[in-house]
């Protein structure tokens, strides 16, 4: 844990949360997800990025930033902790009473929202089961290892032999996801957990941008059935709905420039969108 967001436990009434997120950010979506579920959402507030990020990074609406009226992440990073090298990345959690940086680790935040902000108010849904902690742990490392991040290897592979490697381990990754489900609704049986909702962020982008801008184009989720019925579950939960916004998510992708190993790269330098196939 953050050693901020550690200490700041001991401040439940004297903190003022706020999140900087970006709606084409997977590791954003597992956030509004968890606050969704558990109905925290109304007790933090909420920067966006402009949703096309151009070389110079994050960018932001000025009026939008309650800190410092920035219209720059990498500026608000700077006025938090001058100090301290960072990668100038959503998500970020900060106390803007104290001006404090709190996490920039979307496993940390999503944990702490599922917690309740560390116990400071009660949540609608159990995310995180006494009795399923450690296997929800292990599940969520293996998922951003497998999945989450597995499809940006893919994308961002330059060498034909590392990509095919990469893409050939993503989908027996799939794979195995596809017999587990087969078997139950969710990743651990009747229990929606926050294992679900690291899922759900990667299978919304799956067919209509990782397939096509990032090649992991040997299957589509809808080639998947058990997959594929599992995403549709998901995505029809009314509390998840708002969390994803399609259009807004594809155009990001699509049009903005992405950084790899602090390198910026234009995977589609076009800017073209392609239309999506609907059978």
């Amino acid at each position: 844990m953050n050693k901020n967001l550690n200490t700041f436990t001991s401040m439940r009434n004297d903190r003022q949360l706020h999140l900087y997120l970006a709606w084409g950010c997977p590791f954003c979506h597992r956030i509004l997800a968890s606050l969704a579920i558990t109905k925290l959402d109304d007790n933090i507030s909420i920067t966006w990025m402009e949703n096309i990020k151009g070389e110079a990074g994050w960018k932001m609406y000025f009026i939008e930033d309650p800190l410092f009226n920035s219209d720059s992440l990498k500026a608000v990073y700077q006025q938090l902790e001058p100090t301290v090298e960072h990668r100038y990345s959503v998500p970020l959690l900060v106390d803007k009473k104290n001006n404090l940086l709190l996490s920039t680790s979307s496993p940390e935040i999503v944990r702490y929202v599922a917690k309740g902000f560390d116990d400071a108010f009660s949540v609608a849904y159990d995310l995180i089961p006494n009795k399923l902690i450690k296997d929800i742990d292990e599940m969520n490392q293996w998922l951003h290892d497998k999945i989450n991040r597995a499809v940006y290897l893919v994308g961002f592979a330059t060498q034909q032999s590392d990509y095919e490697y990469k893409l050939y381990e993503l989908f027996k990754a799939l794979d195995e996801l596809e017999e587990r489900l087969k078997k139950q609704l969710f990743l651990f049986g009747n229990q929606l957990t926050e294992s679900d909702l690291y899922l759900l962020a990667t299978l919304e982008r799956f067919d209509n941008i990782y397939f096509c801008l990032f090649k992991c184009s040997l299957k589509r989720i809808a080639d998947y059935p058990a997959l594929f019925r599992y995403h549709n579950q998901l995505r029809g939960m009314e509390s998840l709905a708002s969390t994803y916004q399609p259009v807004l998510t594809k155009e990001h992708y699509f049009m903005s420039t992405m950084h790899v190993l602090g390198e910026a790269r234009e995977l589609n330098p076009s800017k073209i969108i392609p239309i999506d196939y609907y059978p």
